[in-house]
């Protein structure tokens, strides 16, 4: 018999929470050991809510919810709101109630409306529950709480607008349009402070020296805060940004918004969407999908209003175009006119073929 087929001792490996552990059984001589090791990829998930608000009875308060893949392979998701006191809640952007299939490290925005009861007591708080629950077994599961504080109506005026948080990848920029609005009865101008809470570069590119106005009674100015994500930042790392404006002379008053921004894993596509113009009854956006990588993409294109306002490209709710190989492409998405709240749009943009990764971004809709 040849020496290496001889069974001279016997030796099995187990792989076990990422250690392989080795038993042999007593041999005689000389022995073959043939080790053979499963990796076992497991799904994972991890849900992150934004900073409580507060709202008058009866009215719907907007909350941007990230759902991570934190696992090891290409994974879909069921999610479950969930509130107390009666309160009410849905997924406007969800209502199917599940995410497509993420990549390992990408985010998925997910709005939640929140209704606040009309006969809700002024001070009485309502916490709201994202639960997300990954599809492949074993079916890991996690989920996040915000919390509503009932206020009298109308709602306190705030002169600081926060915008939706955004995600990016590491050594990109991102750039959020925060409103400022003079709530006061006289001309106004503002000191405008820019803190992160992980120490990441900031700059306010249209207000340089930090001082905005002066402002008109109800008037408002849009104003973007740059965030740089750093190079050596890790994949699912969360930085909160806040914008402070300061009220000069007297009475000094302050206010101040805070934006979350979650990092994602690179992709050779980004997504910017420009300011709104208005045409023919209805808001304009352009949507430029920029493609770095070396091969042509075809790239689907939607929109959706937190509010329910209509969203179409060309009279479709979507739209398919190729992005040349280190080109971009374009898109218009018209956005329906009226009266309703404080609204934004959420663009996103996906490779036609499955398992891509999503880009998302947002902007705020004007009112009127």
């Amino acid at each position: 018999m040849h020496a290496s087929s001889r069974l001279l001792g016997r030796v099995c490996a187990v792989l076990a929470g990422g250690a392989i552990l080795l038993g042999a059984l007593p041999a005689f001589g000389q022995q073959d050991i043939s080790v053979s090791v499963a990796l076992e990829l497991l799904p994972g998930v991890e849900v992150t809510a934004p900073a409580g608000e507060g709202a008058a009875p009866g009215d719907t308060v907007y909350y941007l919810f990230w759902v991570q893949n934190t696992g090891d392979l290409a994974t879909s998701y069921k999610l479950t709101v969930t509130t107390e006191s009666k309160w009410s809640a849905v997924l406007p952007q969800h209502a199917n109630k599940q995410i497509p299939t993420l990549q390992p490290g990408q985010v998925e925005i997910v709005p939640v409306a929140v209704i606040v009861p009309s006969n809700a007591a002024i001070g009485a708080t309502g916490a709201t529950t994202l639960a997300a629950a990954a599809n492949e077994k074993p079916r890991p599961s996690d989920q996040d709480t915000v919390v509503t504080t009932v206020i009298p109506s109308p709602e306190i005026p705030r002169t600081v607008i926060t915008p939706p948080g955004q995600s990016g990848a590491p050594g990109t920029t991102v750039v959020y349009d925060f409103q400022v609005k003079n709530i006061g009865v006289m001309e106004a101008t503002y000191q405008l402070r820019v803190s992160s809470s992980l120490k990441w570069p900031t700059s306010l590119p249209n207000h340089p020296k930090g001082k905005l106005g002066p402002l008109a009674p109800d008037q408002v100015e849009t104003v973007p805060v740059a965030v740089v994500i750093p190079s050596k930042a890790g994949i699912g790392a969360a930085c909160d940004t806040t914008l402070t404006a300061i009220r000069l002379g007297r009475p000094k008053l302050t206010d101040e918004g805070t934006v979350r921004t979650v990092v994602v894993a690179p992709s050779s596509l980004s997504l910017a969407v420009a300011e709104a113009a208005r045409a023919d009854g209805v808001w304009v956006y352009l949507a430029t999908i920029s493609n770095s990588g070396g091969q042509a993409r075809q790239v689907r294109v939607a929109g959706v209003s937190l509010r329910g306002r209509q969203v179409t490209m060309d009279g479709e709710p979507d739209a398919v175009v190729a992005v040349p190989a280190g080109g971009t492409a374009e898109v218009e998405l018209a956005v329906s006119m009226d009266s309703a709240g404080r609204d934004y749009l959420i663009v996103s943009a996906e490779e036609a073929a499955a398992g891509t990764p999503r880009l998302q971004a947002a902007k705020a809709i004007p009112r009127g």
